[in-house]
């Protein structure tokens, strides 16, 4: 019986640590890379997150058992219709993109014996921002939570293959439907690059922007930092959300209103109040108030537990039919 081959289809920072958390759980399994840019999967597979970087897609994920889509929200539509003609029955595909509700839309013209979880990993907030497969880390999906969205078609087998996968990696997985993840994600990871996107707006290109610049420091580096980089995968990620993004800047309308008004009535209670209020609340979500407890993935132990039920579920998937 062959090794499970595990494809993973972007060798970005998300694709590299799951790869390199996977290695480190001592999984036994073939870990294949492919990316686009090739030499990103090369990077990957020597820097140990993949035993090998495949040039073609349809090689990389040639007899797999899962395969994992790291990719932007564009890129994924693309590869499900370039891997659709070929998926064999039972394999299970899943994503990490921080979009579920079109994702799960292309996923519903798969085969029907083709098994789609989607998936977000949304890694602990007192890590640092991290991006590209240089920067990859095990250790970031330690305390990840790690969103599960399942179709109505999706197996308990796929479901409880996901689980174990995100235990395996010292997540936390945690089943949402796609509206709820997409409405709450909206305000929480797009908004502050709308934000973002407005703030570097009004100020770059405003006419001073020659002067202000000379005088702009860490302060203003910082509040543009959520800014994207690129107008492609800005516009997809913004339009994706686009219901829940109008409400969030309503609401942020409002709030701005409502402080410029303290603003002009000199009202420094009103700001002071508002100001300790959410440095308090802010102080609590970054303790740790929100999240559920879960115990610390030991590597040196995982293979006789999650891994075992990880890897018994994927090779059923190879000798199985289903």
């Amino acid at each position: 019986m062959p090794k499970p081959r595990i494809a993973i289809v972007g060798t970005g920072f998300i694709g590299g640590s799951l790869g390199l958390a996977l290695k480190k759980a001592k999984v036994d399994a073939e870990i294949v890379g492919h990316d686009k840019d090739h030499a990103l999967a090369t990077r990957a597979q020597k820097r140990g997150a993949v035993d090998a970087a495949k040039w073609n897609l349809h090689d990389a994920c040639d007899g797999a058992a899962m395969i994992i889509l790291a990719l932007p929200l564009a890129g994924i539509r693309q590869t499900l219709a370039a891997l659709k003609p070929h998926l064999q029955p039972g394999v299970i595909v899943t994503d990490t993109a921080s979009t579920k509700v079109p994702v799960m839309q292309w996923a519903s013209e798969l085969p029907e014996q083709v098994f789609f979880v989607g998936g977000n990993l949304i890694l602990k907030p007192t890590r640092a921002r991290a991006q590209g497969i240089d920067a990859a880390d095990a250790e970031a999906l330690q305390g990840a939570t790690y969103c599960l969205v399942a179709p109505p078609s999706a197996t308990g087998s796929a479901l409880e293959t996901m689980a174990n996968l995100a235990a395996m990696l010292g997540a936390k997985p945690y089943f949402i439907n796609a509206d709820e993840h997409d409405g709450i994600i909206a305000g929480v990871q797009h908004f502050p690059a709308l934000l973002a996107t407005a703030f570097a707006s009004s100020v770059i290109q405003n006419n001073s922007w020659r002067e202000s610049g000379k005088l702009a420091s860490a302060d203003f580096r910082d509040a543009t930092l959520l800014a994207p980089d690129d107008g492609t995968a800005a516009s997809d990620r913004f339009l994706a959300h686009r219901d829940d993004l109008i409400r969030w800047t309503d609401a942020l309308i409002q709030r701005l209103q409502d402080l410029r008004g303290m603003i002009e009535r000199e009202d420094a209670a009103g700001i002071e109040k508002m100001v300790d209020e959410i440095a308090r609340a802010r102080s609590q979500w970054l303790g740790g108030e929100f999240e559920e407890t879960a115990p610390r993935v030991d590597w040196k132990d995982v293979q006789f537990s999650p891994q075992r039920m990880f890897l018994g579920s994927l090779g059923d998937r190879l000798r199985k039919p289903h």
